[in-house]
């Protein structure tokens, strides 16, 4: 578990149906973590407030990497690295 610290950049909903035809709905925010430019998409509960787009946020979350080879869903590798920055040492 990790904890994931940022900015609401944008929150998302999509409608989708799966394989056995069952219509369901996901719930997606983009987070931008302190320090980055590359925001994180985070599957969220649909019923939790977690504040408007621009808002701060604290989120524990999972980590789960896969990519998608040749239609089939693989396993995949995560980078995470600790920045070197004298300014973000506490």
């Amino acid at each position: 578990m990790f904890i994931l610290k940022g900015k609401i950049k944008d929150d998302k909903t999509k409608d989708f149906v799966s394989k056995d035809g069952v219509p369901g709905v996901v719930r997606s925010l983009f987070i931008d973590p302190l320090g980055s430019i590359y925001p994180i998409k985070v599957n969220v509960p649909l019923d939790r407030d977690f504040g408007p787009v621009g808002s701060e946020v604290e989120l524990e979350v999972n980590v789960y990497p896969y990519d998608y080879v040749d239609g089939v869903r693989q396993r995949a590798y995560l980078s995470i690295y600790v920045s070197e920055n004298a300014s973000d040492k506490k």
